[in-house]
């Protein structure tokens, strides 16, 4: 028996549905573990330099191995599948990279917590973006989350803001790879 034209738009509009929550779904999935991962490394890094501020070498190598661990992640993810975009990666964290130095060469932090709060700061606005453009509320949500937290530590608790960091921050971004995960 054929279908209505009614009844057509109605399954078209119910996979077009069913396609976008699985996408959705599929980006969660996806960036899942790299919340957690750089929820470790800010864990890491934070703590560390509030144990013994001498070692601030520790937030080159953290990230240096975070940024190492990502693309392992990425790689292990979509192993087997074409992916036509990887080498945006590459260029996007070397676009990042010269922003950051040209934006410190430019204004000459004065503190180890504004240079602290900074990043975190930074990694907030593009979860937002990420959740404005990409559609993905939950990304949105950790961005917005993770920004307040930044905010809070560096003005309410300024003598242990990198212990804050440590915790709030890395806890936030591990939650969120909990709740990127239960989709």
């Amino acid at each position: 028996m054929p279908l209505s034209p009614n009844e057509a738009a109605d399954a078209l509009r119910d996979i077009s549905q069913t396609e976008r929550r699985s996408a959705k779904a599929y980006g969660y999935h996806m960036m899942s573990p790299h919340l957690f991962l750089w929820g470790a490394i800010w864990l890491g890094e934070y703590g560390g330099f509030y144990l013994d501020p001498r070692r601030s070498w520790l937030f080159s190598a953290l990230s240096l191995a975070g940024v190492a661990g990502s693309f392992l992640i990425a790689w292990w993810m979509k192993r087997g599948r074409a992916d036509n975009y990887s080498w945006r990666y590459g260029a996007t964290l070397v676009a990042a990279f010269f922003f950051v130095t040209a934006f410190f060469a430019i204004f000459h932090p004065t503190s180890d917590k504004q240079v602290g709060a900074f990043f975190p700061l930074l990694v907030a606005l593009l979860y937002v973006l990420m959740g404005i453009w990409g559609n993905a509320f939950r990304m949105g949500v950790t961005g917005v989350v993770l920004g307040v937290i930044t905010l809070t530590g560096y003005f309410y608790f300024p003598a242990s803001f990198m212990l804050w960091m440590g915790l709030a921050g890395g806890g936030a971004l591990m939650l969120g790879g909990l709740w990127m995960r239960s989709v």
